[in-house]
């Protein structure tokens, strides 16, 4: 992909649920004081960023999860680096990847209900379906579709999106190229971002 301008990919900062290990997905549960940190954090290091690349912060595109703590992250982030959070679009196909009947559960709550469920969902990784979920190749189609139009968006303006572990992994996996083996083995980091721009991927830490 050969995107001119970048996009910047934001994953939702330190949530409650996310402090004590309780799995996420569909659901949600408001950012903790560490993660409104690294929100504000992430949003001064990209006003940098954008400082450095000379793009005027008026043209900047936000796209957005709608779930709620991504949109607590976009308020505070786009505050921080001078963006007009009211111009924020958000879309639907960059909700996390919901583990279904397993959203809200911690992984101990999950072997207690369903012993052996969890070591069969690591070797399964990619193709594995939690009871009423998604597995990452059922969510790989819409994250593509999200980065065909996030990529398209980039081929005139500048993008920053915020989204969340599991799809930010098939989001940078799409745009890089990679396996499902490479896919599932990315980090998920809530103190830093990715610029992609023009096929190449590189980390920014929040400083």
């Amino acid at each position: 992909m050969k995107n001119p301008h970048p996009i910047y990919l934001f994953r939702h900062g330190r949530t409650e649920w996310n402090a004590i290990e309780r799995i996420q997905g569909a659901l949600d549960s408001p950012l903790t004081e560490q993660g409104r940190a690294q929100a504000q954090a992430l949003g001064a290091t990209l006003r940098q960023e954008l400082r450095c690349a000379g793009i005027d912060l008026i043209d900047v595109a936000v796209v957005a999860s709608p779930l709620g703590r991504v949109r607590q992250t976009v308020e505070i982030a786009c505050a921080a680096a001078g963006l007009d959070v009211v111009c924020c679009r958000f879309d639907e196909r960059l909700r996390e990847v919901s583990w279904g009947a397993w959203d809200g559960l911690t992984r101990a709550e999950i072997e207690r209900l369903s012993p052996g469920a969890l070591a069969e969902r690591n070797d399964l990784k990619w193709q594995h379906q939690p009871p009423g979920g998604e597995s990452y190749a059922m969510a790989a189609p819409r994250a593509q579709a999200a980065l065909a139009d996030l990529v398209r968006l980039a081929a005139a303006r500048p993008v920053t999106a915020f989204s969340h572990g599991a799809v930010g992994r098939l989001l940078r996996g799409a745009y890089g190229g990679l396996s499902p083996e490479q896919i599932v083995e990315l980090d998920e980091p809530q103190d830093a971002f990715f610029r992609l721009q023009a096929g190449a991927i590189t980390r920014i830490p929040a400083s």
